[in-house]
């Protein structure tokens, strides 16, 4: 057998390594070495190999894991090897399956299939199982159904996981013996969410109070999901009926318990639950678990759906809550609107807007911003003096409550404000709150912000000139804007040059196409993105130039999005040629710009870069190639998705051939429906 390739054979050394980062790095080197110059049909065939011993040797646990993530990465063309093995046998048998439904397809499923239904080891098929619950199809669906009656409980288990994971739709009596058996209960029940039956409904309600947590976690997931599909049907009252029946206190504080989860999924749904049975005594438990993002956005809409019922425990809570989770608690608070003007807490709201927390300060602003009316604007004006994120979040906070009681004059909102005010915090902030405020229209904003950019702060200037490009219409900001353009500051040039693009005012074009010859990169990359959005042909020669002579990649990126619009054969070519380019990012922005041009030709440069070193580009090109809907590229593209390394490409890969499918079904039948009849 032949040496392997060196480079390859070097990173296979450190596989083995006592140190995790030699082995990460030398993952990724050897990836980065496969992707950048692909090993002949023998040199794979000989890395494959090695890398399987190494994953189903047992003398390392590491080297296995590294050898997993390499055959991964790989992607579809190790298959081959791994179906040889499988049926040749041998051991590592588990890890070989595993591996399968990471990199198969669905015509791996009747040999996962085989395996889970022979006799044999248990922990090959259930990982068998496993693997046919990634890959799925109707196939796979039978296969797993068939081992619900096998004698390893194990097995079964692992079955209905991989049944819970493909969606699929069983009857509540064939789960019968599954849910009695406390082995599949949890993993039963789970499935059950699926059955769309609204009889399920009162059963995985009792479920919530199963002995075990797992189950009950389980059962909160699958209760949220079979509500979903019967709202889709038209019943949205069979779950709801099913917790309204429930056994009252104590089903509710299962449901706090859950709250506070360890899994997102099932605090997720638990938070549902409680929505739907206004249980307010649940606020305690989530502020407690506020800690994730998206966790954090649906309790602001817990909160709102409790509206004025939850206002006595938030007050309640704010009297006692420690310092570290003001600022969670004050997220509540802006769910409420305007239930949330309870005296008590926008005292709370104020006094921690004028305190040390810069962070419960900031959230204080933001739960102003919602629920305050005119009693508060004064606390918000004196708040506009603060630096950093609290000082920012009261200028949001500050125009949208004078633009609800003030009604966005500024013939009113000036009255509130220092009338003496320079530079600093205050000014800077008040000048965000002024772009905020002129956003409907309001051309009085317009007057103090360019005088505004005339400003000793930079920091003034340039945030004037941000704001004068939120407030819309024909106002004399328009030249202002232009004559800030020879700032000496880079930062205010290139906000004036995104400001007169917002504007879309005409007479600036002159302006800009100076603007796009600055010294700064990022002021010519704004003046150059203010062009294309103005879409003034007058522009398209210097978008030319800039292609073709910028040397920065971020301004050229800006002038393709212009190209790609004219329509013009120079301009197409012009674009094909920048496919070539040395800089990734251009090329890219090249493959996105041919995404709207006609003809084959600009399919064909689109499906050259599917061979480019670089998973973004080609993630890019798939994306263009999907958007433009060419059923020429189809034939590539399913060539492509066979062998691509990328599971993130390789999923854009997928997408694009069955929207180009799609397109083309839509266009048959519309054709054949247009068609004449005998």
């Amino acid at each position: 057998m032949n040496a392997l390739r060196s480079d390859l054979a070097r990173c296979l050394e450190f596989f083995g390594s006592e140190r995790w980062r030699e082995r990460k790095d030398a993952a990724r080197d050897l990836l980065a070495a496969v992707r950048e110059r692909p090993p002949a049909p023998d040199q794979l065939a000989i890395l494959v190999e090695q890398l399987l011993d190494g994953l189903v040797t047992p003398d390392s646990v590491a080297r296995r894991s590294v050898c997993h993530e390499v055959l991964t990465g790989i992607g579809p063309s190790v298959v081959p090897a791994i179906r040889r093995r499988l049926r040749v046998g041998g051991a590592g048998a588990r890890m070989i399956v595993d591996l399968l439904g990471n990199v198969g397809g669905a015509d791996d499923v009747p040999l996962l299939a085989a395996i889970l239904g022979a006799p044999g080891d248990d922990n090959v098929r259930a990982s068998a199982a496993a693997a046919l619950g990634v890959l799925g199809g109707a196939e796979a669906e039978r296969a797993l159904t068939n081992v619900l009656s096998d004698s390893s409980e194990m097995l079964r288990m692992f079955a209905l996981d991989a049944l819970a994971r493909l969606g699929t739709v069983m009857p509540p009596a064939r789960l019968g013996p599954l849910l009695a058996d406390p082995v599949t209960r949890r993993a039963a029940v789970a499935v059950l969410g699926h059955s769309g039956d609204p009889a399920a409904a009162s059963q995985l309600v009792r479920f919530l109070g199963d002995a075990m947590p797992g189950v009950r976690a389980a059962a909160a997931v699958a209760v949220v999901r079979l509500h979903a599909a019967l709202s889709v049907r038209g019943d949205p009252v069979a779950v709801a009926a099913a917790l309204a029946a429930g056994d009252g206190e104590p089903l509710r504080q299962r449901i706090r318990e859950l709250v506070e989860h360890r899994q997102l999924e099932v605090k997720l749904a638990a938070l549902a639950l409680a929505g739907a049975l206004g249980d307010v005594r649940s606020l305690s438990h989530v502020l407690r678990a506020m800690s994730d993002p998206e966790l954090r956005e649906r309790a602001v809409e817990f909160a709102a759906g409790l509206g004025e019922a939850a206002v006595p425990v938030l007050v309640d809570m704010v009297e006692q809550a420690a310092p570290e989770t003001l600022g969670d608690l004050f997220l509540l608070v802006s769910g409420l609107g305007a239930a949330g003007a309870h005296p008590r807490l926008v005292e709370a709201l104020t006094t921690a807007l004028a305190g040390p927390d810069g962070h419960a300060a900031c959230m204080a602003a933001t739960a102003l911003g919602k629920v305050g009316g005119i009693d508060v604007i004064a606390p918000l004006a004196r708040a506009l003096a603060l630096e950093g994120p609290a000082g920012e979040a009261a200028a949001v906070a500050f125009a949208a409550v004078a633009g609800r009681a003030l009604g966005s004059r500024h013939a009113r909102v000036a009255p509130h404000l220092p009338a003496d005010a320079v530079g600093g915090a205050l000014v800077r902030n008040m000048c965000r709150a002024f772009g905020l405020l002129g956003r409907g229209g309001n051309v009085g904003f317009v007057a103090p912000l360019i005088a505004r950019l005339g400003d000793r702060d930079v920091g003034v200037r340039l945030l004037a000139a941000r704001a004068l490009g939120q407030i819309g219409g024909e106002h004399e900001g328009a030249a202002a804007l232009a004559l800030a353009l020879q700032d000496e500051d880079a930062g205010v040039r290139a906000a004036a040059c995104r400001s007169l693009g917002q504007l879309g005012a005409a007479e600036s074009v002159p302006a800009l196409l100076t603007a796009s010859r600055d010294p700064s990169s990022s002021v010519r990359a704004a003046a150059v993105q203010a062009l294309v959005g103005l879409d003034n042909p007058i522009a398209l020669a210097r978008l030319r130039e800039v292609v073709l002579a910028d040397n920065a990649p971020a301004v050229v990126i800006q002038a393709i999005a212009g190209l790609s619009r004219s329509g013009t054969d120079q301009d197409l070519v012009m674009l094909m040629s920048l496919c070539r380019a040395p800089d990734h990012e251009i090329v890219k922005a090249a493959a996105r710009g041919l995404a709207g041009c006609r003809g084959h030709r600009a399919t064909a440069a689109v499906l050259g870069l599917l061979e480019h070193p670089r998973w973004d580009v080609r993630w890019a090109a798939a994306e263009a190639l999907g958007e433009r809907g060419d059923p020429t590229a189809l034939p590539p593209l399913r060539r492509v998705h066979a062998v691509e390394p990328d599971p993130l490409v390789r999923k854009v890969l997928a997408g694009a051939v069955a929207r180009i499918e799609a397109q083309a079904a839509e266009r048959a039948t519309s054709d054949g429906e247009g068609a004449p009849t005998a």
